[in-house]
């Protein structure tokens, strides 16, 4: 597993005295109201009453709130990851958790991510809890989002309390919403000088094999951000595969494009293509699967017909790592 290493050139930008992280630079961006919001959330079908905290606070102090807070949390927990999407037809990717991870064996994990999750300006994680119903979790702006039942309110003020933090009415300017331009740049942290140097979608691949992470969709349906039905999307999928020859262990990238109706055929038709070859073996580890629209595709796929009346795999490849 390589070492990601954060770039020690950029200077961190300030608005007032409120530190951000250095992965966004700010564009008119006023200050905040540091402190915490907290309002009740009924249950419904999917979760019990909760009370929400919004909190927010200089970047300098985000580290230290998270882990008391993650403190809150039970033995087991569900890891969950947001990041800044490539698929065309999405702003954000979701990832979820299979099973449950003990919650010595997340924080363990999240020290060893914790300085590039904070540090980057297009990531939010944290973890959820089934018993009781709860969540800790830090935005891509580093705002700290807890949801607890109603028994654990008084002790997230506690500790919130504890690090100088008090309720307001607002935290960023509800203003900020109505821009029609964002008020943050997302800038690059990472040390990419190299080969060997992981970029941020690596680091992101070692988190979630390390989390147990999947994406968070319908792998039997074709859906937008709005929910619209896309049918058949033109997409770009990279599997990690390995060497079928134990005596000479290595790793390699199978690599796709491919039309296809949904995530689930998409990985069906990759897996089945890979099993036509004997030098390589599958083991379920995705790396990326993207839809990609159709004026951005590649040049070897020029002639391809806007509408296709069947999935098909236009390209297929295997390199090593």
């Amino acid at each position: 597993m390589r070492t990601f290493a954060l770039r020690t050139d950029l200077e961190r930008h300030r608005v007032g005295d409120f530190q951000l992280p250095l992965g966004l630079e700010p564009l008119g961006l006023p200050a905040p109201q540091e402190g915490y919001t907290v309002e009740f959330v009924e249950s419904d079908e999917h979760a019990p009453d909760t009370f929400r905290f919004y909190a927010v606070t200089s970047f300098e102090r985000v580290a230290p709130l998270l882990e008391d807070l993650f403190e809150l949390l039970p033995d087991e927990v569900f890891p969950l990851v947001e990041a800044g999407s490539k698929d065309a037809f999405r702003t954000t990717d979701v990832f979820t958790a299979r099973e449950p991870l003990a919650f010595d064996d997340f924080m363990d994990d999240w020290r060893s991510y914790r300085d590039v999750i904070l540090e980057d300006g297009s990531i939010g994680a944290g973890a959820q809890a089934d018993e009781p119903y709860m969540e800790v979790f830090v935005d891509s702006w580093k705002g700290i989002e807890v949801q607890v039942p109603p028994d654990l309110r008084e002790e997230v003020e506690r500790v919130l309390g504890r690090h100088g933090l008090e309720e307001v009415v607002a935290t960023w300017p509800p203003e900020l919403d109505e821009r029609p331009e964002p008020p943050l740049a997302v800038r690059e942290i990472l040390v990419l000088d190299d080969e060997q140097c992981p970029d941020l979608d690596e680091v992101l691949f070692q988190l979630r094999e390390s989390w147990g992470l999947d994406l968070d969709l319908d792998p039997d349906d074709n859906l937008d951000e709005a929910g619209r039905y896309l049918g058949r999307t033109l997409w770009h999928v990279v599997a990690v595969v390995e060497s079928a020859d134990e005596d000479h262990p290595r790793a390699g990238y199978a690599m796709a494009w491919l039309t296809a109706g949904s995530l689930g055929e998409v990985q069906r038709m990759v897996e089945s293509r890979i099993e036509l070859q004997d030098e390589w073996r599958f083991e379920g580890q995705w790396y990326s699967a993207d839809r990609v629209a159709f004026d951005e595709r590649p040049d070897s796929l020029q002639s391809l017909a806007p509408r296709r009346g069947r999935s098909e795999l236009h390209d297929f490849r295997i390199e090593p790592a």
